[in-house]
Order: C-alpha cells, then structure tokens, then sequence
C-alpha cells in the first residue's frame, strides 16, 4: 500500500522539479534583458560610486553569471558587474598603498611590508575582474582595435563599449601594480587605444582622443608621427571641462603620474576638483564623474601621504601641501565645541564622550 502511494508522489515530485528547470532560462533571460534595459542607466546616472561599486558590482554579478549555465553569458551584463566589482577592490587596494605609505613613512617596516601585500593581492584580485571586463567586452562587440568598428543599438551600448575599452587598459596597469602576476596581455593596451577610434570623441567628453593618448604615452613608438599626446590630453581634457566631465582631466593627471611629471599630474587634479565642483556634468552619467573623483582624490591622497603623512584634508581635492592654503592645517576641535569653563552641561558631556 505504501510503494503504490509513493509513486505518485514520487511522479507529481519529479514533474515538479523539473518545472522549475523550465523557468530558469526565460527567468535567465528576462534578468539579463531588465539589467541591460534598466539597471545599467541606473547605475550611469547614479552618484553613489561606493553603491554602485560594491552593491551592485559585487551583489548582482554571481546570480547574473549563474544563468550562464543554462543560457549564453550575458556578456554585456557581466561586463559592468566585473568593471564596477573591479572598482570596488581597486578601491581597498588603494586604501592599503596608502597605509603602506604612512608606515614606511613612520620607519614601520613590517607594517608597511604587510600592507604591500595586502594591497598588491587586492590589485592581482582588481586586475582579475577589469581582464574579465575585456573579455567580455569582446565576448559583445567583437575583438578591440582589428580595424573593425561595432554597430550600436542604443547610447547604452556606446556607453558600455567606451567604459569597456577604458578598463581594458586599466586591468593591464592593475595587474603591473600585482607584479604582472593575473598575465593580463601587454597589447591589451594598444588594442584599446586603437578601438578607440570607434567612438565619437566629441559625444564622449574628449575620453576617446584621452585613452589614445595615454596610450601612447605608455607603449613607446605608439604614437603616430608629428603628434603630441601631450597636446592631444590637453585638448581632451578641455573639452571635458567645457561639457562639465572630468573623465579626460583624471586620464591626464594618470599618465602625469605614470609619466613621473609632477606638474602635469597636479594639474590634472585640479582639473578635476575644477569641473567636478562645478556640477554642470551630464546627469544621466553621473557615475563617470565620481569615478573621475575617486581616482584623482587617490592621487592627491598619494602626494599628502608622503609629504605630510595624512591623506587629502576634506574636501580640498586640487591643493597640496606648501601652497599658501588652509588646506594642510589642523582643525581646532575644542574650538569648534565651543568647550569653556562654562559648557560644562549635559550636551556638552555628551559631544566629549562621542569623540572619546
């Protein structure tokens, strides 16, 4: 009596499971399509990097990339999630180049060994994700820089392909500062400067015309014969300033610190802080301007750290240490509490034991 009951609840089990195989590839699917279709202009216009960066980079990318399994790599898709998770690692490395900095600045020569390392596995995992991005990249719109340019259906797709390009050549320097140890390919780069071209540079803020350059710069005998890439940063990056896109300002400060050119680098980051406090950049890529922000307030944070052991002071991205500024003095604390003889009531006792 008991095998005879079984049996059908053993069928009506085995219908039910494999019911929920069929929903997994149009729920696949449809995913795929509403992150393409909504999700990614949310995340372009949105001004929150850290979110972006580490909510929805790091939230999403697995259960998307799972439908892999049962549908084609929602190549697109996957190429944001790995360029956001990518910078959302980049930006722990970072924090611990600087406490690399402060240690050995402070004679703390195994703290500052620890912290290398642990900077230098974070940018391995950085460089990881951005090589991801390439490949995926090219897994939606066809190998970079073979001399043929893709079609675009949509300002999304053109979008996506230029953010694509750029952290092509960013997973390249990732891994440099992993000691080359992800082996992203040396022609990445060159590849990235050359698809470049495919953009419309005048649409794009003068990014294009700025990673062709930095590119240049960076693979010796790259350039074209009579060019400047100097010239052509410059260019890009004024044309980012008038559009109020700080994209191209951040590519020059980059290859002035790449280039071991202080002065170009400073100019560059203020450059930057300039067209970013402006607040006249286009609102439907407001992400690409945070991130302009964020790269160059680590360069600053680079060049305060060493000088004076202290990251950039708030809010004053564009001045350095030496300048005839307020930026580098020490905040009156106990000024601003207004602590005297007299504020000795329970407010004041209060604010005292939350700075403790």
């Amino acid at each position: 009596m008991l095998k005879t009951l079984s049996m059908p609840l053993l069928a009506l089990l085995t219908a039910g499971l494999a019911g929920c195989g069929a929903i997994y590839k149009p729920t696949g699917s449809v995913l795929a399509h509403y992150s393409q279709d909504h999700v990614v202009p949310h995340v372009l216009g949105s001004g929150d990097l850290d979110l972006s960066a580490c909510g929805t980079g790091m939230g999403q990318h697995q259960l998307l990339a799972s439908f892999s399994r049962v549908n084609d790599a929602p190549a697109r898709v996957l190429l944001n999630t790995n360029l956001l998770a990518g910078l959302c690692s980049e930006a722990r490395a970072q924090e611990a180049q600087l406490r690399f900095q402060r240690e050995l600045r402070d004679g703390n020569t195994a703290a500052a060994r620890d912290a290398r390392i642990e900077s230098q596995r974070l940018f391995r995992r950085t460089a990881l994700r951005r090589y991801a991005a390439y490949r995926h990249t090219v897994d939606a719109f066809g190998e970079l820089g073979d001399g043929h340019c893709p079609s675009f259906d949509s300002e999304t797709e053109k979008a996506e392909y230029l953010i694509g390009t750029l952290t092509s050549v960013q997973a390249l320097l990732s891994d440099i500062q992993a000691s080359s140890s992800v082996g992203v390919p040396q022609d990445v780069a060159a590849r990235a400067g050359r698809a470049s071209e495919c953009m419309d540079n005048e649409q794009w803020w003068g990014i294009p015309n700025a990673l062709q350059a930095v590119v240049w710069l960076s693979v010796p005998g790259s350039a074209p014969d009579g060019v400047d890439p100097w010239n052509q940063l410059e260019d890009a990056a004024d044309l980012g300033e008038a559009a109020g896109m700080p994209m191209a300002a951040m590519l020059y400060a980059i290859a002035g610190y790449g280039q071991s050119d202080a002065q170009r680098e400073r100019e560059g980051i203020r450059q930057v802080a300039r067209i970013y406090n402006d607040g006249i950049g286009p609102k439907d890529y407001l992400i690409l301007g945070e991130v302009a922000y964020a790269q160059a307030l680590y360069l600053s944070d680079r060049i305060w750290t060493q000088e004076t052991g202290k990251r950039t002071p708030f809010l004053a991205l564009g001045e350095f240490p030496g300048e005839d500024s307020d930026a580098g003095s020490d905040t009156d604390i106990e000024g601003l509490l207004g602590d005297d003889d007299d504020s000795s009531g329970a407010s004041g006792d209060d604010t005292g034991g939350l700075l403790e």
